[in-house]
């Protein structure tokens, strides 16, 4: 088996019928060996409908993932995979013609342990004007999901993302499963468990590449765009960080949180609030988002390990 491809889903039965749709377009190499394995993970819709009938056209597996959160059910499709690589993609993706070719291409010609693709957003309205994603004020790429580093083939110190990525198979013996405390649970925003992954293979010394020719096409639903979101997703982002990254045992703190944040904050929130520039202004607010995780998270454990002591 040349390649294992995991979607991961949850309660979004349409919107995986179309992605399972575009990988019937995919243009493979003569002899190529593939299989489509889709998660469930606890969905209560019509989900197991739709992937029965992709399999009348695909080689697609269901499999069934009870704990709640993508990481379980990222783990479960790797421990079922049987193919040299493992690639990983999104529910609600289209899936370019020669995405597929472009990533086993990759590993067939480079010695690397990890790809990552190309991720085109697709808007289907004008964009909005507190928005940017170039300059000095640019907002993370994981909002509205992206991930563009030109037309070459490099290696990149930015990890790529969940919606376009792939591993050789001893990549999960070496550097073990995705964390089950990160990643997407259900509803809640909560993210990073395939940048840790990405980092830890980093961290053994291997190799991860952009690929550009592999390409998918991720959508910018309408709540992606509201400013709601993006400051939720912030805010888990900062939870996140402190989760991967815990502050240095020996720094000054107030209330269990490490007193640097409180200033961060401050500084973030004196360059929010007199600003004009709508792109500006909200970068600086979403920036408040983000420590303010980074400070419930900080708080969150120490509470933990003071309970517990």
């Amino acid at each position: 088996m040349n390649l294992s491809v995991v979607v991961c889903t949850f309660n979004r039965a349409d919107s995986l019928g179309r992605t399972l749709r575009s990988f019937g377009a995919l243009r493979l190499p003569p002899g190529f060996e593939w299989e489509l394995l889709v998660v469930d993970n606890n969905s209560s819709d019509h989900t197991r409908r739709v992937v029965e009938d992709a399999a009348a056209r695909l080689p697609a597996r269901y499999l069934f993932e009870r704990r709640q959160g993508k990481s379980f059910a990222l783990n479960a499709g790797v421990a079922a995979a049987r193919g040299d690589v493992i690639a990983f993609t999104d529910d609600d993706v289209t899936v370019d013609a020669g995405w597929a070719a472009a990533l086993w291409r990759a590993f067939a010609e480079h010695s690397c342990v990890g790809v990552g693709g190309r991720v085109v957003p697709v808007w289907d309205g004008p964009r909005p004007r507190w928005y940017s994603e170039t300059g000095p004020f640019r907002l993370m790429a994981g909002v509205i999901v992206r991930y563009e580093h030109g037309d070459a083939v490099r290696d990149v110190e930015v990890p790529p993302l969940g919606a376009n990525l792939a591993f050789r198979r001893e990549a999960f013996a070496r550097y073990g499963s995705f964390r089950t405390d990160l990643g997407p649970t259900g509803t809640e925003l909560r993210r990073g468990e395939d940048t840790d992954f990405c980092e830890r293979v980093r961290a053994g010394g291997e190799a991860i590449l952009y690929v550009p020719d592999a390409v998918v096409y991720h959508p910018v639903e309408p709540m992606r765009v509201r400013k709601r979101y993006f400051q939720a997703w912030y805010y888990q982002y900062g939870r996140l960080e402190v989760r991967r990254e815990p502050p240095p045992a020996g720094v000054v703190r107030w209330w269990g949180v490490p007193r640097y944040l409180f200033r961060d904050l401050a500084g973030a929130a004196l360059r929010w609030i007199p600003a004009l520039d709508p792109r500006v202004r909200f970068y600086y607010r979403l920036e408040c988002c983000r420590h303010l995780g980074q400070i419930a998270e900080s708080h969150r454990r120490a509470a933990g390990t003071a309970g517990s002591s």
